[in-house]
């Protein structure tokens, strides 16, 4: 294995579908550059934007910018795979970089993981679970048709993309997901849950490959020690001009309270206007 200090290191950000998501995606940029300033950073994007004059202001951040095959409502997953850097740590582009430690994020693969996730706690997976499966899910275990795992979240991804392992990890997350948003991908493991309530969400298939595929069983990941610092969720809303409009933290939900000292802020791209 190469020493850290030779490989390259890079921010992947992928923006498609919308406007407000290639505004984020600058944003987020250009707060990665604030508090790293010799930041490598990548953009994969659609053609369409790309082929857009009017969209050149968004693209002034990057050392790359790549286009997506587009297809599919996330295509986060095709940049990941395709990052030109040996190490990358991909940030949707609906988040903000708030410390100087993000220069330092490349440090948690100094033991020799392959990838590195924020981990939901039981309070953030009821979050996201009672927006797909109905209020209650965990509070009364997991009710039929529930992932058996509701951990690693896709938010944010530090990994070891010099490993082709890891790329092909990437690829197949990607594929998966592209079948799972065809209504095509149903595996047994959540063979009680009906296609039609999958949402368009890329937690399912990345579970799936974790636990559930022999092919990646030799792959080594963790969650940050540090956890909620890299992916702190928070409300957010860009007007026209990209400025904020909203910055807001819920006080009532127990796991927002508990985030010390944020490095990723994680906003609700929702709340993102065109």
């Amino acid at each position: 294995m190469l020493k850290q200090e030779t490989l390259s290191k890079g921010y992947v950000i992928v923006a498609t579908k919308k406007v407000s998501f290639l505004i984020g995606a600058q944003n987020l940029a250009e707060s990665i550059i604030d508090h790293n300033e010799d930041a490598r950073i990548t953009l994969f994007t659609e053609q369409v934007f790309l082929d857009d004059p009017e969209m050149s202001k968004y693209f002034t951040s990057y050392e790359n910018v790549s286009p997506t095959p587009g297809g599919t409502i996330r295509e986060k997953m095709y940049g990941m795979a395709n990052s030109p850097y040996d190490l990358t740590f991909y940030i949707d582009a609906d988040c903000e970089i708030v410390s100087d430690d993000i220069a330092n994020v490349f440090d948690h693969l100094d033991d020799g993981s392959d990838m590195v996730y924020v981990n939901l706690t039981k309070q953030g997976a009821k979050h996201f679970t009672e927006w797909e499966w109905g209020p209650n899910i965990l509070d009364n275990g997991y009710t039929e048709g529930a992932p058996d795992h509701l951990t690693h979240c896709g938010g944010v991804a530090l990994y070891r993309s010099s490993n082709p392992l890891v790329r092909e990890f990437m690829s197949d997350w990607y594929t998966l997901y592209a079948m799972q948003a065809r209504g095509d991908w149903n595996p047994p493991e959540y063979a009680s849950i009906k296609v039609g309530n999958f949402r368009q969400w890329d937690q399912l298939t990345l579970w799936w490959l974790i636990y559930h595929s022999p092919k990646y069983k030799s792959l080594k990941w963790k969650f940050f020690e540090d956890n909620y610092r890299w992916n702190y969720f928070t409300s957010f809303g860009y007007n026209t001009d990209g400025t904020h409009n909203c910055h807001v933290v819920d006080p009532s939900r127990d796991y927002w309270k508990t985030k010390p000292d944020p490095v990723v802020n994680h906003y609700s791209s929702w709340m993102a206007k065109d």
